[in-house]
C-alpha cells in the first residue's frame, strides 16, 4: 500500500518539476500569461502530495520508503528557490527603473543621466521625470 502511495506521490512531484522548469522559461521569457496559467495545476499536486501525509523525516530510518519522493520533493525546492531568486532580481530591476524615472532613487550611488548632447546631467534638482 505505502509503496502504490509513494509511487503516485513520486509522479506528482515529478510532474511540479515539469511545471516549475516551464515556470522558469516562461519568466526568463517574461510570458507572465503562462506563468499564471502553471499555478493551478502546481497548486493541485502540491495539495496532492501534502495530502499523502508523509510522515517526518527521521535520520536514523535508513530504510525510508518515503525517500525517494523526500528526493524529487528536495529538487522541487531548488527549483522554486531559482525561481523566486529570477523573479527578485527581475522586480529590484524593475523597481530600480521606475525609481530612476520617477527621481527617487535614493542611493548613494545614483545613476548618472544624459543631456540632449550626451553629457552628463547636472542634477538641479530633485523633480523626478514624471514631474518635469
Amino acid at each position: 500500500m505505502n509503496s502504490n502511495i509513494v509511487s503516485q506521490g513520486c509522479q506528482a512531484a515529478k510532474q511540479i518539476q515539469e511545471i516549475l522548469e516551464f515556470e522558469f522559461d516562461a519568466l526568463k521569457k517574461q510570458d507572465l500569461e503562462k506563468f499564471d496559467s502553471l499555478q493551478e495545476k502546481k497548486t493541485s499536486l502540491i495539495n496532492f502530495i501534502d495530502s499523502l501525509n508523509v510522515p517526518p523525516f527521521k535520520k536514523e530510518n535508513t530504510s525510508d520508503v518515503w525517500l525517494p519522493l523526500r528526493e524529487i520533493i528536495q529538487d522541487c525546492q531548488n527549483l522554486h528557490r531559482r525561481n523566486e531568486i529570477l523573479i527578485t532580481r527581475k522586480l529590484d530591476s524593475i523597481r530600480s527603473a521606475l525609481n530612476t524615472l520617477s527621481g527617487e532613487n535614493e542611493n548613494s550611488t545614483s545613476v548618472e543621466m544624459y543631456d540632449r548632447l550626451g553629457k552628463i546631467a547636472q542634477k538641479r534638482n530633485k523633480k523626478g521625470f514624471l514631474e518635469a
